[in-house]
């Protein structure tokens, strides 16, 4: 810690050096930052000679004295000299030589020192905030078209079993007619060639079905209502669906990019939070910032909901 009075208040302030990942420049612009009325930071060693700003705070460290100068003022730093020079000797040696780290308890003990340096803890929580940011945008766009999809939803569930009922009663009707011909109007004799023809005319409806769709007609796929496996009276629920998206004014690819957007975002925060990947670089995260200004969140058009939501 170095203790520096500030010029505008006339009032100490304390700096925190860092020996390795600090340098001159970086110490002279805290200083400006800290105090608006510092128009003019070096920093000049013994013989008055101005110390470059590529400097590291070790090296600055390792001359014993320097001087800094704020303004006009010059404020001369010694550093307190705790080791004699056979230790300071045996520090140096230690410092500069590799060879020494043989041991795990020495591995060990420089792995922490530079997990403490890199402040990975730190980086983890921003990216984690940073994540919940863009998650939390993500939805705010989503929660109004998730209202409208269920809103279309339902009515083309209403539809599709509208129209589902409708062939059955039309088949129904059909079976009536034909019961009717052959025991009170006509006998079998007649009526045996016209239900050979209403039976072949269905097999010729579900061949174009075919024909048309590249589905085969099946009653349990037509009773499923899925979104992505259109099929029977699926097929009318999604044409129906496109028809009041429209009406509506609903982006649908808007809506799955979305959707895609925020799985992704979800299942980075649970890699990020997962124990297994707490001292592990995320490749994906190294790059996020950009990968989402580019690609997703800057130039995502905008839906525009009746009520515009504000994000804290």
């Amino acid at each position: 810690m170095l203790t520096i009075p500030l010029p505008s208040r006339n009032e100490k302030c304390q700096f925190l050096l860092r020996p390795i990942s600090d340098n001159v420049k970086i110490f002279c612009e805290n200083l400006s930052k800290e105090d608006k009325g510092i128009d003019y930071v070096a920093v000049h060693n013994r013989d008055g000679i101005r110390i470059a700003g590529s400097t590291s705070i070790e090296h600055l460290l390792q001359l014993r004295f320097f001087t800094i100068r704020i303004n006009d003022e010059y404020f001369p730093v010694e550093i307190p000299i705790i080791l004699n020079d056979n230790e300071r000797e045996i520090e140096r040696k230690i410092l500069e030589s590799t060879e020494r780290l043989t041991t795990l308890d020495d591995i060990k003990l420089k792995v922490g020192a530079l997990h403490s340096l890199l402040q990975v803890d730190e980086h983890k929580l921003t990216r984690e905030k940073l994540l919940m940011t863009k998650l939390e945008q993500v939805e705010s766009e989503l929660k109004p078209m998730e209202l409208l999809k269920e809103k279309i939803a339902k009515e083309c569930e209403k539809h599709s079993t509208q129209v589902a009922w409708g062939g059955f009663v039309f088949m129904g009707i059909q079976t009536g007619i034909l019961f009717r011909l052959t025991y009170f109007e006509y006998s079998w004799d007649v009526v045996e060639p016209l239900s050979y023809f209403a039976n072949y005319s269905t097999v010729l409806a579900t061949f174009a079905y075919f024909l048309v769709t590249r589905q085969s007609f099946e009653y349990p796929a037509a009773c499923d209502r899925s979104f992505e496996y259109p099929a029977a009276c699926d097929r009318v629920y999604s044409k129906q669906f496109y028809k009041r998206a429209t009406k509506y004014d609903f982006n649908i690819p808007l809506y799955n990019d979305l959707i895609k957007l925020r799985d992704s975002l979800k299942h980075d925060l649970e890699r990020l939070r997962d124990p297994l990947y707490q001292h592990l670089p995320a490749t994906r995260l190294a790059s996020l910032e950009s990968e989402l200004a580019k690609n997703h969140l800057t130039n995502i058009p905008k839906y525009q909901p009746t009520e515009n939501v504000k994000m804290n």
